[in-house]
């Protein structure tokens, strides 16, 4: 019985965990590489660090040609490499759109 009860409340925490924090529930290696495929393609610039979270310098073919779906998971994949919780495009250091918790702003 005491072991049923201690896989049930490890369960219970892995669950919670993922629910809780997005960083668990990512795959930093793979969010990696998709940012790495970004960047090869020339319209994007790998994050850096600004007062608030990550900034992506893209270019304005990719902020033209890119759906909201496109770039909101480009932002997902870089809050799940790095573990941030925001992440703003910009072009010209000029902000262009922020995400919070994978959410438009």
């Amino acid at each position: 019985m005491f072991v049923s009860l201690a896989k049930s409340a490890a369960g219970a925490a892995v669950a919670l965990a993922v629910f809780v924090s997005p960083s668990f529930a990512c795959d930093k290696a793979a969010s990696a590489d998709r940012i790495s495929g970004a960047v090869k393609s020339g319209d994007v610039q790998r994050p850096t660090r600004v007062s608030e979270g990550f900034a992506v310098e893209v270019s304005e073919k990719f902020w033209n040609g890119a759906d909201d779906k496109r770039k909101q998971e480009l932002a997902a994949d870089v809050a799940c490499a790095i573990g941030t919780e925001t992440v703003s495009f910009t072009r010209d250091r000029d902000i262009l759109k922020t995400y919070r918790g994978g959410k438009p702003q």
